[in-house]
């Protein structure tokens, strides 16, 4: 759904949805959860078909699609790690309000679980602390961090698994991916994963995912991102499918 700021605004008296994109920025948090939710309301009848018709968009669609196959596959890895008794500790270099982690840890709670979150917008942490706050999910916390920036890496136990979802259509150069890979396989606990998804395609992310004042999310093929995960280091390289036009990529760091 394609709409000027004006329009959003007038709509956003009507539809929660739109109201939110109007008030906190159209890939805010507290958006992208609402989204995420997927319960649309509005004032009266025509507040929650707009706001349905909003929520039911392929862009939604696209970042619901995404936020349920990175649960998936950390989870698949966590219940693995359960099997053999192993603790884990997760860290995610690109977080945003991290809704697939939260519904994680409410699906698999224990002492056995601790997981980080970093992210550059001070404003997601923000609200990923209240979200976490208000969940009441222990051993879970947010902090400011760029997944380019070697400090953002330093926990006091090295992750077992490593996340960076939904980034590298955002780093526009490829020394910049070439950074981050060499910097999670530098710090991700020996046996440990890291997770990393790319776009074949620009229709892989929705409208309100770009910035018009910005250069156009960059295109890499997964079998890019995996020639470069095998000469970082990372062995068992393997792919699957993300999202529409979109892939998630998995690489091990030998024991």
């Amino acid at each position: 759904m394609a709409v000027t700021s004006n329009l959003l605004r007038v709509l956003g008296r009507y539809s929660k949805g739109l109201r939110l994109a109007a008030e906190h920025g159209a890939m805010s948090g507290m958006l992208v959860e609402y989204a995420y939710q997927n319960e649309p309301q509005g004032e009266g009848l025509v507040g929650r078909w707009i706001d349905r018709t909003f929520l039911q968009s392929r862009s939604w669609d696209t970042i619901r699609q995404r936020i349920v196959t990175t649960k998936e596959l950390v989870s698949e890895v966590l219940t693995k790690r359960r099997a053999n008794r192993q603790a884990t500790v997760i860290l995610d270099i690109a977080s945003g309000t991290a809704p697939y982690l939260r519904e994680l840890a409410r699906e698999h709670e224990g002492e056995d679980l601790i997981i980080e979150c970093r992210d550059r917008d001070p404003r997601q942490v923000t609200h990923g602390r209240r979200l976490v706050a208000r969940e009441r999910l222990g051993a879970f916390s947010f902090s400011v961090g760029d997944a380019t920036d070697e400090a953002s890496y330093l926990t006091a136990l090295d992750p077992d698994i490593l996340l960076a979802v939904g980034l590298f259509p955002y780093l526009h150069g490829d020394e910049a991916v070439r950074t981050v890979l060499e910097l999670a396989f530098k710090y991700v606990a020996p046996g440990g994963c890291f997770i990393s998804s790319t776009i074949a395609a620009t229709s892989a992310l929705s409208p309100w995912e770009t910035d018009p004042f910005r250069p156009r999310p960059a295109v890499r093929d997964p079998d890019s991102i995996v020639r470069w995960l095998r000469a970082t280091g990372f062995i068992h390289v393997d792919q699957r499918y993300s999202q529409r036009d979109g892939f998630a990529l998995i690489g091990w760091k030998p024991s």
